[in-house]
């Protein structure tokens, strides 16, 4: 976990260090705030994928509502896990919107085990965590519900209190 934690700080730092000398207009090049879960898989919904413009990162929050782990290998460790957020409308109904993150490479081995222990250790990724995600578009595939879905290559995640 330690590993973890200093790779992902290094990982800001130099992103940080990187945008240093940007400005807003160029930091907005590189990252689209305009969409967050719903919105992508509205777009998806509605045949309009090619308003996500895959050379951005994409900044997501939302709930884990599955895991799979495809790949258990540290080295070539591959999981997906499907990403939701909810709207109310009115009361009683509400509209669930999700998109899938893929989770590929050694720095997420030990963020997604196979057996969560008990306690379960700080970053570890887990069903109905609260998660802050930087990705980028990977394609679309259908979902678990057969439904066509948009995966994100997960690049940098936050568990959320």
């Amino acid at each position: 976990m330690k590993r973890t934690a200093l790779i992902a700080a290094v990982l800001v730092v130099g992103c940080l260090t990187a945008l240093s000398g940007q400005n807003a207009k160029s930091f907005d090049s590189m990252v689209d705030f305009g969409l967050n879960v719903a919105q992508i898989d509205t777009l998806v919904a509605n045949q309009q994928e090619k308003q996500i413009d895959a050379d951005k990162y994409l900044l997501l929050n939302g709930a884990v509502a599955s895991i799979e782990v495809i790949r258990p290998g540290e080295k070539d460790f591959l999981a997906v896990a499907e990403l939701v957020a909810g709207q109310w409308i009115g009361l009683r109904k509400v509209d669930l919107y999700r998109v899938y993150l893929i989770f590929s490479g050694p720095e997420f081995f030990k963020r997604l085990p196979a057996r969560v222990p008990t306690p379960a250790p700080e970053g570890i990724i887990q069903m109905n965590d609260q998660l802050l995600v930087v990705g980028r578009l990977a394609g679309f595939d259908d979902g678990l519900d057969g439904r066509r879905a948009a995966y994100i290559n997960a690049v940098y995640v936050r568990n959320l209190p």
